[in-house]
């Protein structure tokens, strides 16, 4: 069994909440971070991670961003938003 830390980022507070959360599994710990997200719409974003690490982060527009180890689909995922912000005139 493995130990992640949430930091529950919400529109009450600068500073996150801290939830420790035990899975076997990626697929498990990415369901509970959903559900974790989904309890309230105050909650904008939960980080996910394990030891000190980013495992992963998942906020309210449906946007999973990976560890900065994947930097290169971050990029992807920073660039087509730039894009859609550009394109709607924001």
């Amino acid at each position: 069994m493995r130990t992640f830390s949430f930091f529950i980022h919400t529109t009450f507070s600068a500073v996150p909440a801290l939830v420790f959360e035990a899975a076997t599994d990626d697929a498990s710990i990415r369901r509970l971070a959903e559900i974790a997200l989904a309890e309230s719409p105050s909650r904008l974003l939960v980080e996910v991670r394990e030891e000190d690490r980013l495992v992963f982060s998942i906020d309210r527009n449906g946007v999973a961003w990976r560890s900065r180890q994947d930097s290169r689909s971050n990029c992807e995922a920073i660039d087509c938003c730039a894009e859609r912000l550009r394109r709607s005139g924001s």
